[in-house]
Parts: C-alpha cells; sequence; structure tokens
C-alpha cells in the first residue's frame, strides 16, 4: 500500500497569513498617522515662534532705526500682540531700551508670558 500525500499545485496566501499582513498594516498605518499629527501639532507651534520672533525683531528694528536720543517710551499692538517698550539713560552717550512682549504659552493657551528685549542705543560718535 502506498501513501499518497496530496500535494496542492495552487499558489498563493492562506487566509491566516492575510490576517497577519493586514494586522501589521494596521499598525504601520497607525503610527504613520500618529507621527503625521505630531509633526503638525510641531508645525503650528515653529509658525507661532517665528510670528512671535517676527514681531520682537519689527518693533526692535524700528527702534533701532529711530536712533539714539530719538525714542520715547511708547507701546504698540503688532498682530494682537501686546508691545511696550521703556527708555532709560545709561550714561551721557548711551541709552538702554527695555522691550516688554505678551506671547500666549504654547502647552497652555490661557497663560500669557511677557516676555523682555534689552537694546542699548549708543552716540554714534562714541571713541
Amino acid at each position: 500500500m502506498r501513501n499518497h500525500i496530496a500535494v496542492s499545485s495552487e499558489k498563493g496566501f492562506s487566509l491566516i497569513e492575510v490576517l497577519v499582513a493586514m494586522s501589521l498594516l494596521g499598525v504601520v498605518l497607525l503610527s504613520l498617522a500618529g507621527g503625521a499629527t505630531a509633526a503638525l501639532s510641531q508645525m503650528g507651534k515653529a509658525r507661532q515662534d517665528l510670528a512671535y520672533s517676527s514681531d520682537v525683531q519689527q518693533i526692535a528694528d524700528s527702534l533701532v532705526s529711530a536712533g539714539w536720543k530719538n525714542v520715547l517710551p511708547g507701546s504698540a499692538n503688532v498682530r494682537g500682540r501686546a508691545v511696550s517698550w521703556d527708555v532709560e539713560q545709561i550714561n551721557e552717550k548711551s541709552d538702554k531700551v527695555t522691550i516688554v512682549v505678551d506671547r500666549r504659552g504654547q502647552a497652555n493657551t490661557s497663560i500669557v508670558y511677557a516676555d523682555t528685549v534689552a537694546l542699548f542705543l549708543a552716540d554714534p560718535q562714541v571713541q
């Protein structure tokens, strides 16, 4: 008596292999979606930081361009952001300009922080 082993000539994947492959694909896609969400969130925060830096630079540039002895204490609103500055005479040849800029927190946007930037303006003829 001979043992006959049935060998299938059909090629393909079994149901178990397909289910394992689909499960792995699902895990990979969920991981990619989570990474994309985190990346979009970081891009939004980076955009806020860039706008903040631009606002501070705009005010600082305008005060520097006014020149020594031409800057007076004041305030402004730049894109809805409160900015104020004060001028203090350091000596007869230089002034210190203190700029205070309000910015919202990134983790908790209900918190407003006041950042301070100091500029020093001097007589261009200082030797």
